[in-house]
């Protein structure tokens, strides 16, 4: 199908009248690029019909308004021709990205040419692109085993990470892409630790996961004379893995495409920062109190300050910075990694504040023994054990989370300070990120009673969203923000009252 539809385009710009010279080249080209991404094409119709219907209607408006200059001389016919042309041709690039992005062996096997690939702007990228171009293979000769495990990443999500979702959207596709992928390792590894049936089988999946992490970190050559996993030709991930042994040991087959998905981004991924976060799941499986301020900044900088320092080796590979994983020592610039894990951290303890009374009621207490008052144990068993956090009251809950949250915002100004050390083109979608979820401490501050689960409203999720992307900062932002909140605010008061008056109407 894809090299008819091809065929029949080159053939009607043969057939085409030789003064219609544009037509021609663009039938033809649309036959080129039909050969390429026919298929991706045919699945993107909603998309493409819509951007072919809002760049015709441009074309009309140019050629009509324009009476001097190029577009005069175009007829609606050419500059339709050509807005056609500019919607297929950057469809394709986004398909040809895609492929590169998910399958950079077909250009080369070697992890450090691979991180050549990564930007754009470099000759090297467009050289892969023209040679993956020149040997374009067709879909059916795809492995689909990268795709599948990407969607079954995306599904274990699920409605729990909300949050996590609406600040992806914010960042480009391909970082997109390997950011979730980290992050569906990082919740299904805390998974099985935390949730397993019995605590020996928590126990034996720390176990599992660490002798996987060894495994995946530890060089092919090293390891070449112990086992050859069979992957079914799947080039993508690491071939010295034994994944049969992980599919006996693992849950199930979701649980192992998620670990295979990790395999494939670890070549760029830092080794200490993961056995660190393997400390922190360790004492959670413990299950000891947090006796300390100190041990709950420890405590939310293995957790979350080792997440965000591997959120940084993500984002400087795909953004072209290098190798930050540990292979390429020289790019690696430890003070920007340092605010990188006083971000996660930061949002670490505002995550524990928020969710004392839920993490109560699934038996966990992260609030340090050093907050409550005497005797602590007593309130500590009411949260870890009895599971009874309303028992402790509101009011003492809400004090500690504000603790907890005066805490977060000491760091804050560091982790502020981290999002400036990040590559410019992801700035402003990483601060987007980082306010709508630090926006959180404020609604649970103002919050009159202790929610189960403080939320940030949608509609400023939506505006912190707009400012920070569209570089709306300082006392203009603040003043437009409030002028939106008081009109807003206007509208559902008058609403109400409207609706007040027609049910008193009525009750007459």
């Amino acid at each position: 199908m894809r090299h008819g539809i091809s065929i029949c385009f080159v053939v009607l710009a043969i057939l085409r009248n030789s003064s219609n010279y544009i037509l021609s080249f663009t039938l033809a080209s649309i036959g080129g690029l039909w050969y390429l991404s026919g298929p991706y094409l045919i699945r993107r119709w909603k998309a493409i019909s819509t951007s072919l219907f809002i760049s015709s209607t441009a074309a009309y408006l140019i050629c009509n308004s324009s009476k001097h200059g190029f577009f005069h001389t175009l007829s609606y016919q050419h500059a339709l021709a050509f807005a056609a042309l500019l919607v297929i041709v950057c469809n394709v690039m986004d398909h040809l990205d895609a492929i590169l992005n998910t399958y950079p062996h077909l250009i080369t096997c070697d992890k450090d040419k691979q991180a050549k690939l990564q930007d754009p702007l470099t000759t090297t990228y467009w050289v892969a692109i023209f040679r993956l171009i020149l040997n374009m293979p067709s879909e059916s000769d795809l492995h689909t085993g990268p795709i599948e495990d990407l969607n079954t990443a995306i599904r274990s999500l699920g409605p729990a990470s909300r949050s996590w979702k609406t600040m992806a959207a914010l960042f480009p596709a391909n970082l997109r892409q390997d950011l979730c992928l980290l992050y569906s390792f990082f919740r299904t590894a805390d998974d099985l630790v935390d949730d397993a049936p019995t605590p020996e089988q928590c126990e034996q999946n720390l176990v599992t996961i660490r002798k996987f992490l060894r495994d995946v970190f530890t060089e092919a050559s090293e390891k070449e004379d112990r086992v050859v996993a069979t992957t079914d030709d799947d080039l993508s991930v690491p071939s010295h893995v034994d994944w049969n042994y992980y599919a006996s040991m693992l849950p199930n087959d979701d649980v192992l495409a998620i670990f295979r998905n990790f395999a494939r981004i670890s070549h760029y991924l830092c080794p200490r920062a993961m056995f660190e976060l393997t400390e922190a799941w360790e004492l959670d499986l413990r299950g000891k109190p947090i006796k300390k301020q100190s041990d709950l900044l420890r405590y939310a900088a293995l957790i979350s300050g080792t997440f965000g320092e591997l959120c940084t080796c993500v984002i400087m590979y795909k953004t072209g910075r290098g190798n930050w994983g540990g292979r390429d020592k020289t790019v690696r610039n430890e003070d920007v990694l340092s605010r990188a894990r006083a971000t996660g951290q930061c949002l670490q303890l505002i995550n524990i504040a928020r969710d004392i009374i839920a993490d109560s009621l699934v038996g966990r207490c992260y609030v340090p023994l050093q907050y409550m008052p005497h005797p602590p144990q007593a309130i500590y068993q009411l949260l870890k054990f009895a599971r009874n956090p309303m028992q402790v009251g509101e009011g003492t809950l809400k004090s500690f989370a504000i603790r907890i949250l005066n805490l977060a915002d000491q760091i804050s100004d560091k982790a502020q300070r981290g999002i400036d050390g990040l590559p410019e083109e992801v700035q402003d979608s990483i601060r987007a990120a980082f306010e709508i979820y630090t926006a959180i401490g404020p609604a649970l501050r103002n919050d009159p009673g202790f929610p189960i689960r403080a939320k940030v409203p949608k509609r400023q999720q939506q505006w912190i969203a707009l400012r920070c992307i569209y570089g709306f900062r300082g006392p203009v932002a603040r003043a437009i923000a409030s002028a939106y909140y008081q009109a807003v605010s206007a509208y559902f008061g008058t609403f109400d009252r409207l609706s007040t008056v027609r049910t008193t109407t009525k009750s007459y």
